[in-house]
């Protein structure tokens, strides 16, 4: 293959990799303001700009747009808990780190829009449906790691029911926090916010008060008994 003929390829592929992200793009849009199942393939290319045709060069039907939609905005999410796991958040104090695990989570959300009705879709077909489960495990992996990274010395076991309790008030809060005008949705960030901690801060507390006494000095026999009564001791 000539040089010519390398940088024509190239130039191609580039812009077929734009092409298929505005396609995206415009899918996850949709699948926000209509939902998934109003949603055509003939929609999607109108809004991305490009015909049926050109559409059908990279997707097939409108299910292979959604996994591959899903499948790029759960790479994307992968990324924010991994930046989370990797910074000073993680020693922040327990308000704190939520402040900032909810702020960074409601601007992915933003800036995908449909990942949200593809999760809670319930018109989608079987295969697209596990599809989209096996995306929402590998995320509650990350969710778990960085869990675990914020209350050490806790099992799996521990993390597994106040993850899935705070996994489903997320999601069920999450519609109200990304409509209506900006007023209403930081009030209910404020309000997502102050249920988490709510529900974190007497868990968390209580971990750290069972580690506390775990490491305190064993206190002998006589001092039990000093401390029980100290009039034993006195030598006047």
């Amino acid at each position: 293959m000539g040089e010519n003929q390398e940088r024509r390829q190239a130039r191609r592929q580039k812009r077929g990799a734009l092409r298929v992200e505005e396609i995206l793009q415009a899918a996850g849009v949709l699948f926000a303001e209509r939902g998934y199942d109003k949603v055509t393939t003939n929609m999607i290319a109108a809004r991305a700009g490009v015909s049926p045709g050109s559409l059908y060069q990279f997707f097939p039907n409108k299910e292979a747009i959604a996994q591959a939609f899903a499948a790029d905005a759960t790479e994307h999410l992968h990324r924010v808990y991994d930046a989370l796991l990797s910074s000073e958040v993680m020693t922040l104090p327990l308000q704190a780190f939520l402040d900032t695990f909810v702020d960074r989570i409601i601007a992915f959300n933003r800036n995908h829009p449909g990942y949200l009705a593809l999760e809670l879709g319930s018109t989608l077909s079987s295969s697209l449906a596990l599809a989209i489960a096996d995306f929402q495990q590998g995320v509650q992996a990350h969710l778990d790691a960085l869990l675990a990274a914020y209350w050490p010395n806790s099992t799996s076991k521990q993390r597994h029911l106040p993850l899935l309790v705070s996994y489903r008030l997320f999601l069920a809060l999450l519609p109200l926090a990304l409509s209506g005008d900006e007023e209403h949705q930081r009030a209910i960030v404020c309000e997502l916010k102050v249920v988490l901690y709510r529900y974190w801060e007497p868990i968390i507390e209580t971990q750290r008060a069972s580690e506390v006494r775990s490491h305190e000095t064993p206190i002998s026999a006589e001092e039990q008994e000093r401390r029980a009564d100290p009039s034993l001791f006195d030598r006047d």
